[in-house]
């Protein structure tokens, strides 16, 4: 903040590009931080969110700097027609809310016009097997002694 108590903004990042070949689907429609401020949702007129999360660098420095990241794109709502009423509901996403987090899941609620969708958003970690480096009680093997290749396999 300023000396006279006035905030100064200042842009710190851009996403995507600064093109003019912009789509009407492409418009951000909604955004909302989590709870602590490490990821960030936007909803756009095309019904895709797209998440962000905090760089870590930037959060310890000094001063402190927002920098996000893309951590996940996904679909969220697809234009569709209601024959009962006769209307057409856009998939665009009207607003986004993160809800309290209770374990190590994030969870986000999405809607449009007509419905109200809840995403789990979460990490699995992921572990690779099958690779001929090692023997079979985990001691490394001499590389000399391998004859075959044996691609690995990645189970979560």
């Amino acid at each position: 903040m300023a000396g006279n108590g006035d905030i100064q903004w200042c842009f710190s990042q851009v996403k995507g590009t600064l093109d003019d070949d912009v789509t009407e689907a492409d418009i951000i429609s909604c955004v909302e931080f989590n709870h602590d401020g490490d990821l960030l949702a936007t909803g756009d007129k095309g019904g895709r969110v797209v998440i962000f999360q905090r760089d870590p660098i930037s959060k310890n420095c000094i001063p402190r700097r927002g920098e996000y990241n893309v951590y996940s794109t996904f679909q969220s709502h697809e234009p569709e027609f209601d024959y009962l009423k006769s209307l057409e509901i856009e998939e665009k996403i009207n607003k986004i809310r993160w809800l309290k987090r209770k374990n190590q899941a994030h969870f986000l609620l999405s809607t449009n016009d007509k419905t109200i969708k809840l995403w789990k958003v979460s990490e699995r970690d992921k572990r690779v097997e099958g690779y001929n480096t090692k023997e079979e009680n985990g001691q490394t093997r001499d590389p000399s002694c391998i004859t075959a290749l044996r691609v690995p396999i990645i189970k979560p």
